[in-house]
């Protein structure tokens, strides 16, 4: 009789969490169903793909079965404290990862059309607008453009930016600049 009291009594804990658990796949399903008619909604107005809105899909509802299920354990008295906190930092720990990889390769791909397309020379003036940054383009390594401002101050511009404003270049300013430094020079580069 023992037995069966404990088995009852490990019930009493495990029944609530399976009647959330049903009670919860139930509003993930509905919920599941609404974000594919809202998807579908978007992309008849937007020129979204159908894999993409499949990936937003299936990653809205991984995203709803981890909640429900991390939930149901913690109802059931299963501490999860750890779980989320190990979810939480991996996903900051990869966020972070992709946004400064995705800026280095970003700016060094920038310099590298920087150099083939020449849409500013060194040694010429230029502004990037809207943003109202104004000088003489000095130096450019992979990540930054070094602009010497009127007061001689510099500025390190990432060269990703060149691609993204509007560059107002003064006519014929850096040829000059750099015919006069040839010139100063005793033998020309060759």
């Amino acid at each position: 009789m023992s037995t069966l009291q404990g088995w009852l009594q490990g019930l009493q804990h495990i029944l609530p969490g399976i009647g959330l658990l049903l009670g919860g796949a139930l509003v993930v399903i509905i919920l599941q169903r609404w974000i594919g008619k809202a998807l579908a909604r978007w992309r008849r107005h937007t020129r979204m793909s159908i894999d993409t809105a499949l990936f937003l899909q299936r990653l809205a509802a991984g995203v709803l079965w981890t909640m429900l299920a991390l939930i149901a354990l913690r109802f059931m008295g299963v501490n999860v404290d750890g779980l989320w906190a190990i979810i939480a930092s991996t996903l900051a720990v990869v966020g972070v990862g992709l946004l400064a990889v995705w800026t280095m390769v970003s700016n060094i791909t920038a310099s590298l059309f920087i150099w083939i397309w020449r849409p500013y020379e060194l040694g010429e003036h230029i502004e990037l607008l809207p943003d109202g940054l104004k000088g003489r383009a000095v130096d450019r390594s992979l990540m930054f453009t070094e602009i010497r401002e009127e007061d001689g101050s510099t500025l390190m511009v990432p060269n990703n930016l060149f691609f993204q404003r509007v560059i107002r270049r003064a006519p014929n300013d850096g040829h000059k600049a750099t015919l006069e430094r040839w010139e100063s020079e005793e033998t020309p580069p060759g």
